[in-house]
């Protein structure tokens, strides 16, 4: 009998399917043609499976994809939720900018969440003006805290999630598993693991673990040391942000790297302050990695 579903989680040469329309979720292996086509099974993928006996079956086809993660391995997502503490461990720009690079080039939408803002001082000029600049850039912000909740803040945060496949990511000690067991209103981060559900191993730390959280689901992943770079270009980068998306064909050049080139669109607006100039510095940075790999 076959049924459509969606994959939840991929551990070795299993994957865990849940059907759809309801809440069992099958042990499934995808059959040998997907491997000779170069193509794997990832956690967001919609599927076909036949089902063989009690919850195991077979995956008989992958539904087209509408964008994915090469690291981490993840497909048909909605947004991407990127928690960031602002003190233990520090905030870093740089880090943040990068991801944001990653997931605007793949036309997946951007959610900014600073955590521990209850940490920092009155006086924190530095940190208070990034809480400023993001928004401004266009950029969906939200500022939670999780020893001084704010029930409305919470509460516009979870209808981000409604309907939608969203990916949290963050640096170790951000706040990623606290928010989420936040979301889940109790600690199921570890309880509702799908190998613990199906009684079929464990999951470790660098396994993707799905949820469903306000009618959507929640893909918590590693961490951001597992997004790169790698099959990135210059050109790519110079056009992964949306606001040097939407301005880049106003420089002189069509294929700027808005580096060194004179009548620089995006040079301009960090000189006008429309992008600032930490923002740019960083751009630059992440530039000059790329090209020391090339």
């Amino acid at each position: 009998m076959e049924k459509t579903g969606l994959i939840v989680s991929v551990i070795s040469e299993f994957c865990y399917v849940k059907e759809a329309n309801n809440n069992v979720i099958y042990e499934c292996k995808s059959k040998g043609l997907f491997r000779h086509h170069n193509q794997r099974p990832l956690v967001g993928d919609h599927v076909d499976f036949i089902v063989q006996n009690n919850e195991q079956g077979t995956i008989t086809k992958i539904h087209p994809r509408k964008n994915e993660l090469y690291r981490p391995k993840i497909a048909n997502i909605d947004q991407t939720v990127i928690i960031t503490s602002l003190q233990s461990p520090n905030f870093s720009s740089y880090l943040l900018n990068k991801f944001l690079a990653i997931i605007e080039y793949k036309g997946i939408t951007p959610i900014i969440v600073f955590t521990k803002n209850d940490l920092l001082a009155q006086d924190d000029d530095l940190h208070h003006k990034y809480l400023k600049w993001y928004p401004q850039m266009g950029y969906q912000t939200f500022i939670l805290s999780n020893n001084v909740p704010s029930p409305s803040e919470w509460d516009a945060f979870k209808a981000t999630l409604i309907n939608k496949i969203s990916v949290f990511t963050g640096q170790t000690g951000s706040g990623k598993s606290t928010t989420i067991n936040t979301l889940l209103e109790q600690n199921l981060i570890k309880t509702q693991e799908i190998s613990k559900a199906l009684g079929r191993g464990k999951h470790t730390t660098t396994n993707n673990k799905m949820y469903e959280i306000s009618n959507g689901i929640v893909i918590d992943t590693p961490g951001f040391s597992s997004f790169d770079l790698r099959e990135f270009t210059p050109e790519q980068l110079a056009i992964s942000y949306h606001l040097f998306t939407e301005n880049s064909r106003f420089c002189k050049f069509r294929h700027c790297l808005h580096l060194n080139e004179p009548h620089c669109k995006i040079k301009e607006l960090v000189t006008t302050e429309i992008i600032p100039t930490f923002f740019y510095n960083d751009y630059c940075k992440i530039m000059s990695e790329l090209t020391e790999r090339k």
